[in-house]
């Protein structure tokens, strides 16, 4: 029998990639958020019963780290209240729920990669409104994921490689060289959370690519895979820049649970990266 999965958030960047990756046996279901917003709980209750959903997976989120920083009041409403009053009424009907999360609940000052049961610390809006989430979909109900990742990127954007990309095709580019991640290829993400959201398990998960860089080491390695002058990349830090939101320095997660329990570790970043480009080059 076909289980059928409702994806909010369905189209963006990992949305469209859980789409290209459904597993067989799935029926996807990812309509507009303008036909089924978060805010429409009678709506959200309706659909759900209607089109006999088996399971959900919400990736719906405010994502504009720095325009969180100055609206605060939206960036919980959707980050945190909206994802909490989801998981209440998916509690009710009694379906499990994956919940995508950020690396920005931590605030980047361990000196190793975080593991799921680390201490969080968000430093931004965006962090803050993340772990609000996390924490109201935990109260919610016990038959929960929740999926923490990193620095995604992919087909569709926007997102940081097409950002350098667009830079670059301008000339010269300032990246911070003091934010390190794991910058993740959706392709690569979206059959792990399949594993997961389709699975009996219920807990915190890290999914990331594995390895780390900073961005500018990544906008490098963004230019020499795209024929670009490396050169054409300046360092520069977060204090030259004065963004609104504080970013963790370092957040490296650690996926040793979804390891251990599901036998899911991601390539390495570089890796990744090198296929994206491959791939978007043959689709121009």
């Amino acid at each position: 029998m076909n289980r059928r999965v409702l994806v909010l958030g369905g189209s963006g960047l990992l949305g469209r990639a859980l789409q290209r990756h459904r597993p067989e046996g799935v029926v996807l279901l990812a309509p507009d958020m303008d036909e089924l917003p978060l805010e429409d709980r009678p709506g959200l209750a309706r659909f759900l019963r209607e089109s006999a959903v088996d399971a959900v997976l919400c990736l719906a989120a405010w994502t504009a780290v720095d325009a969180c920083e100055e609206d605060p009041e939206r960036a919980f409403r959707v980050n945190g209240i909206l994802a909490g009053r989801l998981a209440a009424l998916v509690e009710r009907l009694q379906l499990p729920l994956l919940f995508l999360s950020t690396d920005y609940v931590f605030d980047g000052r361990q000196a190793r990669p975080y593991r799921e049961h680390d201490a969080v610390n968000p430093l931004s809006v965006y962090g803050r409104s993340k772990w609000y989430g996390e924490c109201a979909v935990r109260q919610a109900g016990s038959r929960c994921n929740i999926v923490r990742a990193s620095g995604l990127f992919g087909e569709g954007g926007p997102d940081f490689v097409q950002a350098i990309l667009a830079r670059l095709q301008a000339g010269e580019v300032e990246v911070v060289t003091d934010e390190v991640n794991a910058p993740t290829w959706v392709d690569d993400l979206a059959p792990a959370l399949w594993t997961i959201a389709l699975s009996e398990e219920t807990g915190t998960w890290h999914l990331a690519s594995s390895g780390g860089a900073s961005r500018f080491e990544q906008a490098r390695r963004i230019a020499e895979l795209s024929g670009f002058d490396p050169a054409r990349v300046r360092p520069t830090t977060h204090a030259q820049l004065r963004r609104p939101a504080p970013r963790p320095a370092c957040s490296l997660l650690d996926g040793q649970a979804a390891r251990e329990v599901f036998g899911l570790e991601l390539p390495p970043w570089e890796d990744g990266l090198a296929r994206y480009l491959t791939a978007r080059r043959d689709r121009a």
